[in-house]
């Protein structure tokens, strides 16, 4: 397998991963907010407050709460990462293997 269909491979992974991400945020942030009549979702004011702050934070800056939600979040696409390394090892390996017979025969 060429590195390129790797590549496309890992991208569609990340991306399914990503969006699982965003389901799992999206269930999250309605779960903590009242609806109207009319299905519209309120935003209760202590959240986004509490929200923005974090987006303006650095990584380093947020509680080890915080920190540790992003760690778990990243739990999810480590599995993918690894993946796609050992297969880019072994598609490395054979290409250079490939090299060597070549330049010897």
């Amino acid at each position: 397998m060429n590195e390129s269909k790797l590549e496309l491979e890992l991208v569609e992974q990340l991306a399914a991963a990503e969006h699982a991400s965003w389901s799992r945020w999206m269930d999250y942030l309605f779960s903590r907010c009242p609806f109207t009549e009319k299905g519209d979702a309120i935003l209760p004011r202590e959240l986004v407050q509490r929200w923005k702050r974090q987006a303006a934070m650095t990584y380093a800056d947020l509680s080890e709460l915080d920190k540790q939600s992003d760690r778990n979040e990243v739990a999810h696409i480590l599995p993918i990462i690894n993946e796609y390394t050992h297969a880019a090892t072994i598609a490395e390996e054979a290409s250079h293997k490939a090299r060597q017979s070549y330049s010897v025969e």
